[in-house]
């Protein structure tokens, strides 16, 4: 069946494209700042996409209907020395056309265009280095997409809302080998689709890095090995990106398909520790996969397990009552 996605998340959905004025504020392309005067904010560039990206050209491009006599803009930039920041490109703003580009550079840096007018700037159109953001495009593909896989989870994260994790430091084996995912893209978004690496490093920080646009086609990454025990975790900038296969370290990981309907209920789910299996007699086994098909936890003759020292995420509960049902769960 053709699914339609719209690629505004933020909870505007419809079936016609349209260039119809909207405000900033009404938009959700702008944040709201601090400053008393520049005080609307489109985020351009971040030192967390890489220098490969960051360091580009920023262009936009916004054909403005409706603003205030007086209104303008300024740009936030961070210099070579990250602590500092450069705020001295500035200049008006008029009816029309308004395309406003910030140099290359060859440095990482945050770039941010900033507008006054509190949000009250209406437009029709607005792109970003020749990316469509609006007016808001339909995306439609026939496959499923990473946000409604069940191997993909969903974090607080604007940039990378969605995650495959490939290895977790506190838990199983091989967790500081080589590890890889590959994923047969099938359709993306007009605005295209982002990847991005996170990993712990040896003294146990945070890192993220790697940030590369995904093509439609097979595609593949490798992440090499290190000497130390480490999370690791692909991720990816949109749910509209769809894919017929994915397989993480050279094995097709669990999918769509291998999850089956039944009456069967599992509750507490999500669930942080001890969940209970009903609609289902005479249980002769509950097992516990992660979604790369390791075996995680197996208990016989109960309809309970605890699943509190499994690790954060998606995972998949088999039910054997002489019938093996399978289910997704969700250990937060």
């Amino acid at each position: 069946m053709l699914k339609k996605i719209t690629l505004l998340f933020f909870a505007l959905c419809t079936s016609v494209i349209t260039a119809q004025s909207i405000s900033m504020t009404d938009s959700g392309l702008f944040a709201t700042g601090a400053n008393a005067t520049w005080n609307t904010i489109f985020t351009a560039a971040l030192t967390t996409d890489g220098v490969a990206t960051s360091s580009l050209a920023q262009t936009v491009v916004i054909n403005i209907t409706d603003l205030a006599d007086g209104t303008t803009f300024r740009i936030y930039k961070t210099l070579e020395d990250p602590t500092k920041a450069d705020f001295t490109q500035k200049g008006d703003l008029t009816v029309g056309e308004n395309t406003i580009t910030v140099p290359a550079v060859a440095w990482n840096r945050n770039v941010k265009f900033q507008f006054s007018g509190s949000g009250s700037i209406k437009f029709d159109s607005f792109s970003h280095n020749g990316v469509v953001l609006y007016p808001f495009q339909e995306f439609e593909c026939e496959e499923t997409t990473i946000g409604e896989s069940n191997l993909i989870v969903s974090q607080d994260d604007d940039a990378y809302p969605y995650y495959l994790s490939a290895a977790v430091k506190d838990e199983g084996a091989n967790k500081n080998t080589a590890h890889s995912f590959e994923m047969n893209i099938t359709c993306l978004p007009p605005g295209g689709a982002t990847y991005r690496i996170y990993k712990t490093n040896s003294a146990g920080n945070d890192i993220n890095c790697c940030v590369a646009a995904l093509t439609e086609g097979v595609f593949s990454k490798t992440v090499a090995a290190v000497a130390w025990d480490r999370n690791l975790r692909f991720q990816f900038s949109t749910a509209n990106i769809g894919f017929s296969s994915l397989s993480v370290n050279g094995s097709d990981v669990l999918g769509l398909e291998d999850v089956n309907s039944s009456v069967i209920n599992i509750h507490p789910n999500p669930a942080t520790d001890l969940i209970s299996i009903s609609g289902v007699d005479n249980i002769k086994s509950i097992k516990v996969y992660s979604i790369l098909g390791s075996s995680e936890k197996e208990v016989f003759n109960t309809n309970q397990i605890d699943i509190s020292e499994l690790s954060s995420g998606i995972h998949i509960i088999k039910v054997d009552n002489g019938t093996v049902t399978t289910k997704k769960i969700i250990k937060q």
